[in-house]
């Protein structure tokens, strides 16, 4: 969940940080020119990103402004912005910004943690399985296995159309189970790694990547009671079902409080 501020908040925004102003009227990127409303700013905390952007906390990277607020060299915000360029650096635009020292900011962003934690707990209790581990691999679905009844068929999963998923398979080698229960070391996760607008928030892995990942069932998976429980495949189609050990802080809260009760 992004901080909100006494402005109207923007449902566009994407990446949401705190950050430091550096330089003003200043770019870290040739393809951005600089103007008026360009600065160079020292991400120092993400509170929310596409999986593309969650890295860069303690990084420069260029804002382009919104025209609402003045900045000087110096000044702490909080960045509700959308993604603008990407090469040696990055570069956003800024919908618009809240300074950090602003008391009502702080219990504003309170709330924004308590209702993230909220966020959080309802989909640990809607994933059928919830498991600590590292992507090790990320390939291609595999075929699914002719089904043997009359008048049914595999799910097709390589159509082309407007809104393609664009599936893909991570293979995520567990370390902990903290919901439900797995008798394998690896599992398989599909998810969508294509950036449409009907799939850009969705969880895109690859290989090297831990921490917590809440799955789902897949919908086109055969009877719970027909199948083994190692048969089970699972899905990820929401930026709440992966947490990053690093920003994990909610989910760890959750995993603690049930070993506790």
């Amino acid at each position: 969940m992004r901080a909100k501020s006494k402005t109207k908040t923007s449902p566009d925004a994407t990446f949401v940080f705190k950050g430091t102003i550096k330089k003003l009227k200043a770019t870290t990127m040739k393809a951005a020119p600089a103007s008026d409303r360009t600065c160079i700013v020292t991400v120092d905390e993400v509170l929310e990103a596409p999986q593309n952007l969650t890295s860069y906390a303690g990084q420069d990277i260029t804002v382009e402004l919104s025209d609402r607020r003045k900045a000087s060299v110096g000044d702490q915000m909080i960045f509700h912005s959308i993604s603008w360029l990407f090469g040696e650096s990055v570069a956003v635009r800024s919908l618009y910004e809240e300074v950090e020292a602003d008391p009502a900011t702080s219990r504003q962003a309170d709330a924004g943690t308590k209702s993230k934690q909220r966020v959080t707990h309802k989909h640990f209790n809607d994933a059928d399985l919830v498991v600590s581990g590292k992507v090790v691999e990320v390939r291609l679905p595999k075929s699914a296995p002719a089904t043997k009844k009359k008048g049914t068929t595999a799910p097709v999963t390589t159509n082309v159309s407007e809104h393609d998923p664009k599936w893909r398979e991570a293979v995520i080698e567990v370390a902990d189970v903290h919901k439900g229960s797995s008798a394998k070391r690896r599992v398989v996760v599909r998810f969508p790694s294509s950036t449409d607008v009907a799939w850009r928030r969705a969880p895109k892995f690859t290989a090297g990547q831990e921490g917590y990942f809440m799955l789902h069932e897949s919908t086109h998976a055969a009877p719970r009671a027909t199948r083994k429980a190692s048969d089970a495949t699972f899905t990820v189609s929401d930026p709440n079902d992966y947490h990053p050990y690093t920003e994990a802080s909610a989910i760890e809260s959750i995993i603690d409080s049930e070993s506790d009760s």
